[in-house]
């Protein structure tokens, strides 16, 4: 290399779906790691679920707080159909609402009990960022985005490795959109209410119906049955 030359950044992949297989390879391998009550088992799911169904990147579900999802005083984690996620710079400082699947809430739920039932939330409170790191213990610190691709490579690795390939994360809400663009009958203006994209984004997906988030999301909980 020359002096002064500066090393070629790595390209960025293009975001693939996920294979048919392989979702019901992850979903259901997702759901038996999370069972081992596994702090950081929980925490992934409830993770990839919010970002598979609530159509959140990355950074955005990181940004998130507690208190966007459930109200702090509440006896018990409880995660509204629709939660809203306060005006940061991951949305562009608009407040977007969010749909909610049934597995989405109940993964929610699942994390945030046992983040405070067993000592990873500080005080055991509910409030501060709704994704913790794991190291140190109840510091409340959250999750960055390198530890969040870490667990989730990790993962595949270490339990999903009989999958096609290795997914990203952007691959996980992408396979969520197509499934929620075709549940709502390529509706534009719902896929982009319910993502947070321009509806010329949008329109890659679908053509216009009138679906409400909500409704779609019902779709899909009812096809999960």
């Amino acid at each position: 290399m020359q002096s002064g030359s500066r090393p070629k950044s790595k390209t960025k992949r293009a975001r693939v779906p996920i294979e048919p297989s392989d979702s019901k390879h992850l979903l259901r391998t997702l759901e038996i790691w999370a069972k081992t009550g596994s702090f950081v088992a929980l925490r992934t799911r409830a993770f990839v679920l919010l970002l598979w169904d609530g159509s959140v990147r990355t950074s955005g579900a990181l940004a998130m707080n507690i208190e966007d999802v459930i109200d702090p005083e509440a006896r018990r984690p409880s995660v509204a159909k629709r939660i809203v996620m306060r005006p940061c710079e991951q949305n562009r400082y608009q407040e977007r609402t969010i749909a909610l699947s049934a597995r989405a809430r109940q993964a929610l739920e699942d994390y945030l009990r046992t983040a405070r039932d067993d000592g990873w939330l500080p005080a055991g409170r509910l409030r501060g960022p709704l994704f913790v790191s794991s190291t140190p213990r109840a510091a409340g610190q959250r999750l960055s985005q390198r530890s969040a691709i870490h667990w989730w490579e990790l993962f595949q690795k270490s339990h999903a490795s009989d999958c096609s390939r290795e997914y990203e994360l952007d691959d996980v809400v992408y396979t969520g959109r197509l499934a929620y663009a075709k549940a709502s009958g390529r509706d534009t203006e719902s896929l982009s209410e319910h993502s947070g994209i321009s509806r010329r984004w949008a329109a890659e997906y679908m053509h216009d119906s009138n679906h409400s988030p909500e409704d779609v999301m019902a779709k899909l909980d009812k096809s999960r049955h």
